[in-house]
């Protein structure tokens, strides 16, 4: 199984909660699933990443609170623990952002995906959330289990909502939004998409405020931090 460990819940704009950043372990790797602003320092703190065998960080979009302290990330490994950590990524655009921040291609390893021989395979779906870059959420699956997990998105896909709903994916964590919006999904698009008695898979994030215990009332799941 992945059991996802979070950083933080909050969107960029509720600092309260922290960056909506998460990490699980898998046959002796170390997965983050993005890598926002308040993520390094707790990360250094709670993780001892020399200790694996491989370290991967999936990126789901370049919005500051998904990326934000990536670049101290890879300058710390690269620098200090003296190992290489592979950025994953759907499209390059993270490379030529890194280079602008001073990170060389020395100090990392870049890939479209993870590899074949990964524990894990991640499968890149796009998303409706910003309209000025890709954004993507991510189908992860080892030999036990599929979940999904979906970046910034406005709704949730129909080919993930049935996946869940016809048992192929186990959970879903979900971008959360307390009013209509555009960017992030309406918790009224949830309640739309999943009837009360499969809400307890949907693991709500992204958290624009304190409405955890309405999102409880409502039968989801909201994610913990450590």
């Amino acid at each position: 199984m992945m059991n996802l460990s979070f950083l933080g819940k909050g969107a960029a704009f509720y600092p309260a909660f922290g960056n909506t950043n998460a990490f699980f372990e898998k046959d002796g790797d170390l997965f983050f699933l993005d890598f926002g602003e308040s993520a390094f320092e707790k990360a250094v703190r709670l993780l001892d990443m020399a200790s694996y065998r491989h370290v991967y960080v999936l990126i789901t979009h370049l919005h500051a609170d998904h990326i934000g302290s990536l670049a101290s990330l890879l300058s710390y490994t690269a620098c200090v623990l003296h190992i290489r950590v592979t950025v994953v990524h759907p499209v390059d655009t993270i490379v030529q952002l890194l280079t602008l921040e001073g990170i060389s291609r020395d100090f990392y390893t870049y890939a479209d995906r993870l590899p074949d021989a990964c524990p894990v395979q991640a499968r890149p779906v796009e998303v409706r959330h910003a309209r000025d870059m890709k954004c993507f959420g991510y189908e992860l699956s080892d030999s036990e289990e599929t979940i999904y997990f979906s970046g910034d998105a406005a709704d949730v896909p129909q080919s993930i909502a049935q996946g869940y709903l016809n048992g192929r994916i186990a959970r879903i964590y979900h971008d959360t939004a307390s009013h209509e919006s555009e960017s992030h999904c309406w918790y009224r698009r949830l309640e739309a998409a999943f009837p009360p008695e499969k809400r307890s898979g949907v693991y709500c994030m992204h958290f624009d405020g304190d409405y955890l215990e309405q999102m409880r009332a409502l039968g989801f799941s909201v994610v913990e931090t450590v």
